[in-house]
Formats: structure tokens, sequence, C-alpha cells
């Protein structure tokens, strides 16, 4: 790799994760510069997605506008969609001229699903955009009656994703129970390598009119600038990584693929947990090959002309194959926990399990189910 494009690289990632940061501070309601306000309050980082009871940990910073001291006390409150006040606290500080203080926050999370705003009351003078709100969600997921019928089958070094599917009891003992086999990171790698073994585990399952799904599909690495080098995928068919302008943090399910949006109140999702809640990367795919109808299920929230899923049907011939680059690595192990202070890092998000397991349903047709 070229030590300009590695330079390059480098600035557009920061580039991409400042403005994220910055639109995140916007968000949080920080005041328009000549604000009247004497002080201001402004959220910090924190998750967006959360199982019910669980715990928020958030920083609130209060600075001081004016030159004098002054005395608060703010009530700080988490409202369920409705306006109704679900928690709320009283914080009691003297703020120097001009200063500003951080104080950490512990957040209770409702034990009902929803979606819930953490914000203030208005006794800092602000109303509309300028008072601060972080909107989270409170989600439980859950198998669709469709989905208790269906086992999955993954390879043994597939350990995160064995582990997934135990859980949920959708694992299948052997491929010959399985309706859905699914790949991830490690086996993607494999089979873009030309190993052996995934490449006949894949063709088997094809063979058995099995789905095929490969979770978190990109390129396998690659050293040299410019767009990755292609991948062969089955059904004759060759996929092109090409680079996007930026990665996005929303998407949305399409409504054609109803067990798809099992169990989410809206189709678009946004900022799962982690890596500064990005959920597609910056890499569009094209395709060459004939004979196969390619289907999006879902589109990215700011671009609708980018598809992060897609599923690859054969005119002639068995199976089916799901690509999906969404972000799922580090995000569907329900112990992962990075150490605090670390938005770069993937985490548990109810959200993306949910995804994962509608995924797995949607990609099953009548005919296999037991």
């Amino acid at each position: 790799m070229s030590v300009r494009f590695l330079l390059l690289r480098v600035f557009s990632i920061c580039a991409f994760f400042i403005l994220v940061i910055g639109i995140n501070g916007r968000a949080t309601g920080q005041d328009n510069p000549g604000s009247d306000k004497k002080y201001q309050v402004t959220f910090g980082e924190s998750y967006h997605n959360y199982l019910p009871g669980a715990t928020m940990r958030m920083r609130v910073v209060f600075k001081n506008n004016s030159q004098d001291a002054i005395k608060i006390s703010q009530e700080l409150m988490v409202l369920d969609s409705a306006g109704i006040k679900f928690w709320n606290t009283v914080i009691n500080l003297e703020l120097l001229p001009h200063g500003s203080i951080i104080v950490p926050l512990i957040v209770p999370i409702p034990r009902i699903t929803g979606t819930y705003t953490l914000t203030t009351s208005d006794s800092t003078g602000g109303n509309g955009v300028n008072v601060p709100s972080f909107p989270f969600n409170v989600a439980k997921p859950a198998k669709s009656s469709r989905l208790k019928q269906i086992l999955v089958h993954t390879p043994d070094n597939e350990e995160v994703l064995n582990g997934f599917l135990k859980t949920w009891d959708i694992k299948a003992p052997t491929i010959s129970w399985g309706q859905v086999l699914l790949l991830g990171k490690r086996s993607r790698n494999l089979y873009a390598a030309g190993d052996r073994e995934i490449i006949q585990l894949v063709d088997r399952a094809l063979n058995r009119e099995m789905s095929v799904i490969f979770l978190d599909f990109g390129p396998a690495g690659y050293s040299d600038g410019g767009n990755p080098p292609k991948m062969a995928l089955p059904f004759n068919i060759t996929v092109n990584f090409l680079q996007a302008s930026a990665p996005e943090q929303s998407f949305v399910l399409k409504s054609d693929y109803k067990e798809l949006i099992f169990g989410f109140k809206t189709n678009e999702v946004k900022n799962w947990n982690g890596s500064y809640g990005v959920t597609v990367p910056a890499t569009d795919l094209r395709f060459d090959g004939k004979g196969v109808k390619i289907n999006a299920m879902v589109t990215t929230g700011n671009n609708p002309y980018r598809f992060p899923v897609v599923e690859l049907i054969p005119e002639t011939g068995k199976g089916k194959v799901y690509l999906c680059q969404l972000l799922t690595d580090g995000r569907i192990k329900e112990s992962s926990s990075p150490p605090r202070n670390k938005p770069d890092l993937p985490a548990y998000d109810p959200l993306a399990v949910q995804f994962l397991l509608n995924l797995i349903s949607a990609t099953v047709g009548d005919n296999l189910l037991k």
C-alpha cells in the first residue's frame, strides 16, 4: 500500500468520525453561538439500544456562558414516546465564571420496550432544538413463529456464530438438518482465498437448496491502493468492491420482506451500538455474470441506491445466496463489553440481534420449512 493512499484512507476515516461526533453534538442540543442562556447542558457519547432493565452511562457537561458564578439546580429526565416521565434526577452544582463541570450520570433503563429520550427540563431557558436530547431504544429480541421452525448450520471455527445459534436454539446438529448455512468473516475470508473445504460446504448447502448467508460481507483484505480485487461467488457470479463516499449509520428494511421487519417499530434502523454507530461500511457491491436475479432487501439511510443486503437467486440452479454488509461482528454476543469511553469499538446491540434473527427467517422459503 502506498504512503499516499494510506494517508488518504486515514484522513477519510478521521474526517468521517469527526463529522459523526459533530452531528451527535448538535443533536444533543448544544447552544448556537450568541445564545443568551447563562449555561448550557450537553450530553456525551453513549449507546442508543438497550435490553430492558439495563443501565446507561453518560457524561453530562454543564458549561457557564456568563462571567458570573452561578448556582444550578437542573432536572434531567427520561421521557417515553408519549412524553410521560419515566425517570428523573436533579443536579445541583455551582459553576465558576465561564467554567464547566462534567457529571458522570447513571440512568436506569426502563423494563418496558419502546423509544425513550434523555433530556432536560426547560430551566436552562432553551426550547425546541436548543434543549439537549438523547434518544434511545429499549428492545428485547425475539424469535418469530416462522424462525421456530428453522435450523441453521455454521462451520465449527465460527465460534461466536455457533454460540449465537445455540443461545437461540436454532443450531442444526449437522448440515443435513439445516435450512440455512450461516458464514461469518472467517468463512468469507477462506471462501475468497479459494479454500477447498469451505467451497465444498457452500456447494453442498446449495445442492440441498439451502440458503447461504455471508455476514459482514466485504473484501477479504488487500494491500494495494484503489478498489480491492474481485471475489468469485456461486452461480458463476463475480462481485466487485467499490469505494463509497463514506460509511453510514442507518439503513432501511424493505417492507417486501415481512419476516425482516419482525420486532421493529419502524423500517429505518439507526445507530447500532459502538463503532460510532456505523452500520454500513464505505463499500458498494457491483456484480458481473448472467442467469442470476439480484434483489435488494435493505437500502441505506442516506442513499436509497446503496444496497447493503442482497439476495441472489439463480434462474437455473439450486439454493440462494445472501450477502449482508451490515456490521454485526462484535454486536450479537451479549457478553461483549468493550472498555468504557471506547466508542470506536463495537458493542452488543439487541437490534443487531433482532436483525440477524429476522434475516435468517427471511431467507427460508416455505418449501424448506419442516
